[in-house]
Formats: C-alpha cells, structure tokens, sequence
C-alpha cells in the first residue's frame, strides 16, 4: 500500500508538471526518479523494468533511463557486473551542456559499479571526479561522493584520518539539505572510525548524536546498535560517571520496546557488569541470572564469568572472585593461545616454503654449475681446434677471447654461490621468528598467571587488552575465527589454505559472516559507514574465491546439519 501511495504522487507530480525536469523528459522516467528521491528505489526500479529502452525518444531519455537504471539497481543491491549501462548516461553527460546534475550522478554510480567490480583505486578516482564536475550548492551528490570515498579509505585504503576528514564533509553536506538518514549514517561512522582510533571522547559525541537521532526517526536496529557501541566505550573506561551513564543506558534499553532479539543477552551482561563495578552485587546478581548461557559463544563467556568475579568481589568473596577470575582468565589465554598459534603455523608455513625454494635453487644451482663446465670444456675445445685450423697470427686472439669467457663464467658461478648463501641467512632468520614467537607466547601466559594475587585490579584491564570489547583487537578477531571454525567444520582454516593470498581483512569478514551476525552488527564491527559496504564486500570476497555461488551459500554449506527429530 505504501509503495503504491508514492507511485501515485510521483505520477501526480508529473502530470502537474515538476519543473526540476527537462521539458524532452520521459514522463515515467521523471516518476521513477521522484521515486528514487523519496527513497523508494523497490518502486523505482518497477517503473523503469516496465519501460522498453529501445522505444525511448531520442538520446536524451535512453541516457536518463541507463542513469536510473543504474542508481535503482545499485540502491535495491541488484548484482552489477558490468558498467555498459552507466557508460550510456556517463558518455551522453560529458558531451552535452546543462546537465551538470546528471553528470555528477552518473560519476557517481559509475565509480559504485567500479567498486563492486572490485576496484578500489579506479572508483576513488572516478568519485572524486564526481565531486569536480558537481555544481557548489549540489549538496546531495556532493555529500554522497563524499561519504562513498571516506568508506573507500576505511575499507580498502586503510587511511583512518583521510576516512575521517571525508565523512565529515559529507556530513556537512547533508545537513545543508536536511537529509537525516545520511545524517545518521555519517554520524555512526565517524563514531565507529573513532572507536577503532582509540578516541573514546570524539566516538562517544557522534555516537550520541547517531543514537538521539535514530531514536528520532524511529530506526530501532540503528539505535540498538550505537546504544550497545556507546556502552561499551564508557562502561570499559577509568571515568565513574560513564560507567553509572553505561548502566543507565542498558537499563533503558531492558526495559524499552526496542527488539533485542539476539542482543538481549549482551544488553543484560553489559548492566550486571556496570552494576557491579558501582558496588550493586544483588542487582548485577539479578540481572545475570537472566541470560541464558548456553547461547553464549566464547568471547561472550569470558564477559559473563567476568561479571561473575566482579560479583564476588564485591560480596568480598575471595574463593569465588579467584575461580571465576581464572576461568575466565583461561578461555581468555585460550583465545589468545589459538591467535598465536595461529601465527606460528603461518610463520611455519613461511618456512617451509622458503626451505623448498632454498631445496630447488640449490638443485638447479648443482645443474647450472655442471652445465657451465660443460660449456667451459667445450668452448676449450672449440677454442683449441681454432688454433690449430687458424694461423698462428690469430692464435693470441682467440686464447684472449678463451679467458674473457672463463672470466665470464666464473662470475656467473660466483653469483650463484652468493645467491646461495643469501638464501640460507634467510633461512636461519625465519627460524629465529619461530623462537621469538614462542618465548613471546610463553611470556604471555607467565604474565597472565602470576598477576592474579599480587594484582586483582588488573583483571579489567587484561580483559581489555586481551578481548577487545570496546574495540575489536587481535584475540577478538581470533576468538571470532576459532568460533567460526568450531561450528562450521574449520571453515576458515580450509579456505584459507585453498586461498593463501586472503588477507587478514578478508579473514576478518569472514569470520563474522561465518558465526551468522546481522548485517548491521558487522557493519558496526568493521567501522563500515553504510549497509552497501557488507553487501559489495560480500561480492568482492565471493569472486576473490572464485566462488560460483553467493558468499552466504559458500558459509551454508559448512554448516552442520541439524541433527533429525526424534
């Protein structure tokens, strides 16, 4: 009914005459972009699929047409593998006066069909010449080419500061027209980009807008994500009042109308927790007892035995805070010690490789020394018979040329010995990164284990470090990857030994699509700045493994079958 209430008023905004359009304008083209102004691109995209383009009135309308086309399917998250029908608009635009908005537009979704054609640099360039061509007070292409580069440089670019920067331009711009969903999203990721920097106080200010304004517009899963960032970042800090501020925040997300679904058991640690650090046992007691622990995955278990041991300190119950300590200082060692063997396994995998390479150059080495005395003994004697046929005038010539070659073959064998012997320090280097890894390890879980009674108040501290959950750091990724590979028969270790070229962002991603979090969870997770980001990174990752299925299809199959009914 809705979809059917915004087609009529873009038809009655037609045929009253919008004036935003060119007098040659396709009339239904001009409805599907009213439509796609209002933020309905699903009914856009039904309006311009019923259109015949090659029945379309001149040039002017079959490039508007590939334009809409283009920004509807984009925008509904249609599979894109090709840039033919941008190139129709973008090609027509250059060459024609006067439609510097349509220009700016069509750059732009040239550069997002680059970007999900897995081009990172080429859509970053493509997007800044969106911003060239875009006419000063065009705040909307404006801010979204803006946005777009600032997730270029925080997904692919690895540049936090130029991430930022860009952002805050496109929030800039938005604000110029009013547009509170791009607000929002601006908003949340410069927040997450902060988090990530480590910038708590300038994470905390535009999580806080984010949050104020989804609760706002009534987006509840926009506002249960930056609720539960925010009480993270404030009830892992130094400061009493950000954590009493994280209690309050958890309660009132208890005891809201927001769906918590999954999150709910997170939400109710998160208030034990804060509420045992204020001193509150019996309440955090009552608010623990909720949760249902045999849904909670590691990392979630080391932040429930947590609350546990800071229960019992509170209560001074010193058994109890030392064996809920442990237990959670172990799982958390635990995933600590599968991250590092981890690295040693690849460090290893590094070795064996170079140990082969090493085993073959010297083999080919052996063959290229015995071939080059071949060639030394018949270049002799072809020197020899020389000699003899050729006059005696000539004789101390060719004997020059015989040494200049002798020479030559000896600096070539010289060469290879040193190439032979640079092989080898490598090899020995590689073994002293083995050693150093494993005293690093072992150092590690020596610390872990002598701190405890000397220093109880260290505990919070370790936790953060060690898990991360103000922000992911090394042993979250590896306590997610050892959860993936747990429930879906070592998912991650099998792909990326048929794939060693994955990086550790590719890694990273799957992982959390591996453990079935919502998409907005590993959008918040990543620092993404838009839904778009998870969808085009799931397309990218799905042809960088030369899937022939959907990423999500791939992770399904690694699934364990539910076991039959009785």
């Amino acid at each position: 009914m809705r979809n059917k209430i915004l087609m009529c008023l873009a038809w009655a905004c037609v045929l009253c005459g919008c004036h935003s359009s060119a007098p040659h304008d396709d009339l239904r083209l001009v409805a599907a972009d009213s439509l796609l102004q209002a933020n309905n691109p699903d009914s856009a995209l039904q309006v311009l699929e019923s259109i015949n383009a090659s029945r379309l009135d001149g040039a002017a309308n079959r490039a508007y047409y590939a334009l809409l086309l283009t920004q509807a399917q984009y925008r509904c998250y249609v599979d894109i593998n090709s840039d033919s029908i941008i190139n129709v608009a973008l090609n027509y635009y250059k060459h024609h006066n006067g439609e510097q908005e349509r220009l700016a537009r069509a750059y732009i979704y040239k550069g997002a069909v680059t970007e999900v054609m897995g081009d990172a640099e080429a859509a970053m360039a493509i997007y800044k010449q969106a911003q060239s061509v875009a006419a000063p007070g065009d705040h909307s292409n404006l801010g979204y080419a803006n946005l777009r580069i600032g997730s270029l440089y925080r997904d692919y670019l690895i540049s936090d500061s130029s991430a930022i920067q860009a952002v805050k331009d496109a929030l800039y711009h938005f604000e110029q027209v009013n547009d509170s969903s791009y607000i929002l999203k601006c908003l949340s990721a410069i927040g997450g980009i902060y988090a990530a920097k480590d910038i708590r106080d300038s994470a905390i200010v535009y999580l806080e807008r984010a949050d104020t304004l989804a609760h706002k517009l009534q987006l509840e899963a926009d506002e249960l994500n930056n609720t539960l960032y925010l009480i993270d970042l404030m009830m892992f800090g130094d400061d009493a009042d950000d954590i009493d501020r994280a209690k309050s925040s958890a309660l009132k997300l208890l005891n809201s109308d927001i769906e918590l679904n999954g999150s709910r058991d997170h939400v109710l640690m998160d208030a034990a927790y804060a509420l045992a650090l204020l001193n509150k046992p019996d309440s955090a007691q009552l608010h623990l007892n909720q949760v249902d622990k045999d849904r909670l995955d590691d990392g979630m278990l080391v932040l429930y035995e947590s609350c546990l041991a800071e229960i019992a300190r509170c209560r001074k119950d010193v058994e109890q805070f030392k064996r809920y300590y442990d237990s959670a200082n172990n799982r958390s060692d635990s995933l600590t010690r599968n991250n590092m063997q981890r690295q040693l396994r690849d460090v290893e995998a590094k070795y064996d490789n170079e140990a082969l390479r090493y085993e073959a150059l010297k083999y080919k080495t052996h063959w290229q020394l015995l071939l080059l005395g071949a060639l030394l003994a018949v270049s002799i004697l072809v020197i020899t018979l020389m000699v003899i046929a050729r006059k005696a005038a000539r004789r101390k010539q060719q004997l020059t040329a015989s040494e200049d070659t002798i020479e030559r073959l000896k600096s070539d064998a010289d060469q290879l010995e040193a190439m032979l012997k640079a092989n080898q320090e490598m090899s020995d280097g590689l073994k002293a990164t083995i050693k150093h890894q494993i005293n690093t390890f072992s150092q590690l879980v020596e610390m872990h284990h002598t701190q405890f009674t000397q220093f109880p108040k260290k505990f919070d501290e370790l936790f953060k470090k060690a898990y991360g959950l103000n922000q992911p750091d090394l042993s979250f990724w590896a306590g997610l990857r050892a959860y993936a590979d747990s429930t879906c028969n070592n998912i991650i270790t099998r792909t990326v030994e048929a794939h060693p070229s994955m990086s550790e962002n590719d890694v990273r991603f799957l992982s959390l699509c591996s453990c079935d979090l919502p998409t907005s969870a590993i959008m918040a997770c990543l620092g993404f700045s838009d839904l778009h980001s998870v969808y085009r990174k799931k397309r990218f990752l799905a042809r960088k493994l030369e899937l022939k299925c959907k990423l999500d299809d791939y992770i399904a199959e690694f699934m364990p079958e539910e076991p039959a009914a009785e």
